[in-house]
């Protein structure tokens, strides 16, 4: 009670960004719990599955995302679409460029990979500039209140006819919680951030080496061939196999890091 308007208003700003950036910290958390289930099932059924369909439909995270199951679904669903665009033979303009054309299948199957994982990991990272904010600025904002309230109180002081502890203590007091709010903001906020970041780091780093196992595969199989084959991603398959089921039998027999 001790406290200056402007003081007050200052740990009411600190506690408004402490319940939010608590917040943002527990559904992180919730999210990345769930993601690491997700990865865990995908890798069980990756190992287990005899055909990308199987991996498809039981490998598909049933809440929250998978950055694995991601990157999977990408590059086996742009296989087709880049085996199968053709572009006729047209009069262009000088300076005009076809928008579609059947080279660089591998490069383009890469692209999607990558596109749709840095699609999910910007749903990953929204909402995280909150907690960097709180980290960074909370101090700076509890020891401006603490300034502005010792500068009042040795105004206050200069125009007094006597001062004494019983005087100084409660103003000064007042005006060092201000500090402390901002420490109390600021730590939560910083050790969440660091730790969510790393996990992201992590998972991100298993994703891409999932992109580099797929291209391995796809191209191990015929997929990523320029020329038209029978089959759109496998050159030949067996008659005992589904159409995708030669990628998963190279995934079983040379397992990386990922998986």
């Amino acid at each position: 009670m001790s406290a200056s308007i402007l003081e007050q208003g200052v740990l009411v700003f600190l506690m408004i960004l402490s319940v939010v950036s608590w917040a943002v910290s527990l559904l992180k958390v919730r999210a990345l719990n769930r993601m690491k289930q997700n990865h865990e099932n995908f890798q069980a059924v990756f190992r287990e599955a005899t055909h990308t369909g199987e991996v498809m439909e039981r490998g598909r995270p049933s809440v929250g995302i998978s950055l694995l199951y991601t990157v999977f679904s990408a590059g086996i669903e742009g296989v087709r679409p880049a085996r199968e665009e053709t572009v006729e033979a047209l009069q262009l303009a000088a300076g005009h460029l076809p928008l579609k054309t059947s080279k660089n299948i591998d490069e383009r199957v890469r692209l999607a990979m990558e596109h749709a994982l840095k699609a999910d990991l910007g749903r990953l990272n929204d909402h995280l500039p909150i907690l960097a904010t709180a980290g960074s600025a909370s101090p700076f904002i509890g020891l401006f209140g603490t300034v502005w309230g010792i500068l009042a109180t040795f105004q206050t002081l200069g125009t007094a006819k006597s001062a004494s502890l019983q005087v100084l203590a409660p103003p000064i007091a007042a005006a060092l919680v201000a500090t402390g709010a901002g420490l109390a903001v600021a730590i939560p906020a910083v050790m969440f951030y660091n730790w969510i970041i790393s996990r992201l780091d992590r998972d991100q780093e298993a994703a891409e080496c999932l992109i580099e196992r797929m291209l391995h595969l796809l191209r191990a199989t015929g997929a990523l061939d320029e020329a038209p084959a029978a089959d759109p991603v496998l050159k030949s398959a067996p008659k005992s196999r589904t159409e995708h089921g030669a990628v998963l039998e190279m995934a079983g027999s040379a397992k990386g890091e990922c998986l």
